[in-house]
This record gives structure tokens, C-alpha cells and sequence, in this order.
């Protein structure tokens, strides 16, 4: 982990199709991440926006734009807030251990470190949501898809 980027890993005990789509599937991912609108396209260059904040604070406007998209391996995107300075890529790599089984790899990347003036845009805030949305979230959502399919 460095200043500008942090990475935290997590094995799945879910089929790597799965978690590709429901780190990709907007209306499944907002059954545990954020919601999406009609903007959010598995295209490259595509521009998508969403608003996101803690129940009882401040709603947050996130732009970002698909960078790269390769099918079950990798997915990658900006993350900014218009009208701040900053902005950031996300990486969601993953690896297929074996048929049952999926590594994530997730690395928030500060290209332009965002206002440090700014508190709700500090790094160690990205640290903690990251470490909620991956272990926690992330794991809870494909639990209960797998239970659904069973």
C-alpha cells in the first residue's frame, strides 16, 4: 500500500462468472454496492454517475468512465466527484482459482489525489468503504445468490 494506492484481496467461494457479473450487472450490484442508472455500460470510454453518501450526511455525485473491460478478468474505471479537484482509477482484477472458487483484487489508484481540505474525500475514507463494500458487502451478495441457485 502506498500513499496513492491501496489494494485489499478476497477469495470467493463463488464461480468467477458470478462475481463478474455482479461486480458488473448494475441491478444486481445494487443489492450491495451502489445504484446505477441506464448510463452504466460495459463500453469502453462510456460515462456513468451516481450519487452515494452516508444515510444521514452529504450525497456525493461520483462520475466515472469505463477504461478497460475484459470478460471475467478485468474491469477498470475513473472515480471522480465533479466540482473537486482529484481523481482516482479502480482496478477489479480477477482470478479463477478453481470452478467454485475466486480471487478479487481491488486497487483504488489516486492518480490526482483528491482536496485533502475536503474530509469525506480523505484516502483513509476510501480505505474504510473499500474494507466494508469487498470482505463484507461483496461476500454477503454472493452467499445469498449461491443460496438462491441451490
Amino acid at each position: 500500500m502506498t500513499e496513492n494506492r491501496f489494494t485489499i484481496e478476497k477469495i470467493y467461494a463463488a464461480p468467477i462468472a458470478l462475481v463478474w457479473k455482479a461486480i458488473t450487472d448494475r441491478n444486481l450490484m445494487k443489492e450491495w454496492y451502489f445504484t446505477f442508472g441506464e448510463d452504466f455500460k460495459l463500453e469502453t470510454g462510456a460515462v456513468f454517475e451516481w450519487e452515494a453518501g452516508s444515510p444521514d450526511g452529504k450525497q456525493w455525485l461520483h462520475r466515472g468512465r469505463m477504461l478497460e473491460i475484459v470478460p471475467e478478468q478485468t474491469l477498470a474505471h475513473t472515480w471522480e466527484y465533479p466540482g473537486y479537484t482529484g481523481t482516482s482509477t479502480v482496478y477489479w482484477h480477477l482470478s479463477k482459482i478453481d470452478e467454485d472458487t475466486t480471487k478479487l483484487t481491488l486497487i483504488h489508484d489516486f492518480t490526482v489525489p483528491f482536496d485533502p481540505a475536503v474530509a469525506a474525500l480523505q484516502r483513509e475514507n476510501f480505505v474504510t468503504g473499500w474494507s466494508q463494500i469487498i470482505p463484507v458487502s461483496l461476500q454477503e451478495f454472493l452467499q445469498k445468490q449461491k443460496t438462491r441457485s441451490c
